[in-house]
């Protein structure tokens, strides 16, 4: 994996003077921050692998923010970052990590198969599946998508409402995609019935597949993202929202809401921590 060196980011981009560093950026940057993130897709994007030491000085950030990226480590992995980040961290510096909220996928889980339970008809049973898949899918899946991807590509797509509420405006945002390429002809048209029949991957695209990092390697909730933070020496974990920062202006970059308070992911779990 290419990596940037420390002297090169230094030299090339003047932002690190800002002290704010968006970690596996995605789409979601802004310029007031050193975006970076594995494949840089423009100028605007430093190459950073955070399987590796962080090519940055010590000490010379502060803030730190990671928004879904953890999750697609290893334990280990996510352990060696999060002590990275703490050391390019100044005192008193923050950092903000962002994951999908396990806690909030089981409750919901356990909501919809009691809903079942409770005789919710036809309606309570696509919730159940709905939520087994947004449990389980980016855990196991073997192709780009997955069963989500499948399931996002019906007319109509069941539990539409659901889906929004839950995975918000970029799910959403895909699913009109989807909707586009299948109208179009280019795109997948799949029976709701038949959601679950994905066909096999062979074993060479499925190991391929799972080198790319898009699948899930660990979850995470409250007390076990805390836990990761103190084991580091962070002080004070704190569950966040997405407009609750201790990070000056954070509302304004729009990393993780909109301009009017909407946030990206809702099903997300926000927690900051501070360096001692």
């Amino acid at each position: 994996m290419f990596r940037l060196s420390t002297r090169r980011i230094r030299h090339r981009d003047r932002r690190i003077a800002s002290g704010l560093l968006n970690l596996g950026c995605g789409r979601r940057r802004h310029p007031d921050w050193i975006n970076a993130d594995l494949v840089p897709d423009g100028d605007d994007v430093v190459a950073v692998d955070v399987r590796r030491p962080l090519p940055f000085a010590a000490g010379v950030f502060q803030a730190v923010y990671a928004s879904h990226v953890l999750e697609h480590l290893t334990p280990g992995e996510a352990s060696a970052l999060v002590r990275e980040v703490r050391r390019v961290l100044a005192p008193g510096g923050v950092v903000r990590i962002v994951v999908p909220d396990l806690e909030g996928i089981a409750r919901a889980y356990v909501a919809s198969l009691e809903a079942v339970d409770a005789g919710g008809g036809p309606e309570a049973r696509w919730r159940h599946q709905w939520m087994t898949v947004e449990l389980l899918d980016q855990l196991v899946r073997t192709r780009p998508g997955g069963v989500m991807r499948r399931w996002w590509s019906c007319d109509p797509v069941p539990c539409h409402d659901v889906i929004q509420a839950r995975l918000g405006s970029e799910a959403a945002d895909a699913i009109v995609r989807l909707a586009e390429e299948r109208k179009s002809g280019t795109g997948l048209s799949v029976c709701p019935e038949t959601i679950l029949e994905e066909p096999p991957a062979s074993p060479r695209s499925a190991a391929r597949f799972a080198a790319q990092g898009e699948r899930h390697r660990w979850m995470y909730d409250r007390v076990s993202m805390a836990g990761l933070l103190s084991g580091h020496g962070f002080l004070d974990p704190t569950r966040r929202g997405p407009t609750d920062s201790a990070i000056p202006g954070f509302c304004r970059y729009e990393l993780d809401a909109d301009g009017a308070g909407q946030p990206h992911k809702p099903d997300s779990l926000f927690m900051e921590a501070i360096r001692p």
